[in-house]
């Protein structure tokens, strides 16, 4: 399943709250600039063109660096509480 979410209102003092899930996510920031932390992890400053990765149930969080930012998501399996 892939997804676009845009995140507006930054930047922002601090990130959001850690949030873990059962699926897997990989992330392609398509625009603006991120400040991205994963549990076990040091945090990366990514931008466009950028990629992350996150593995099933691991807590990871964003902080929002730019004013705005465009990211592209997508989980295996499909995130039922997305439709």
């Amino acid at each position: 399943m892939t997804v676009v979410i845009d995140f507006r209102g930054g930047p922002w003092q601090e990130p959001d709250p850690h949030h873990s899930h059962p699926h897997e996510q990989i992330t392609y920031v398509a625009s603006g600039e991120i400040l991205f932390l994963a549990e076990g992890s040091e945090p990366e400053r990514l931008g466009p063109g950028d990629m992350f990765a996150t593995p099933s149930n691991v807590p990871h969080s964003i902080q929002l660096l730019s004013e705005s930012a465009r990211l592209v998501d997508t989980f295996h399996p499909i995130r039922e509480d997305f439709l």
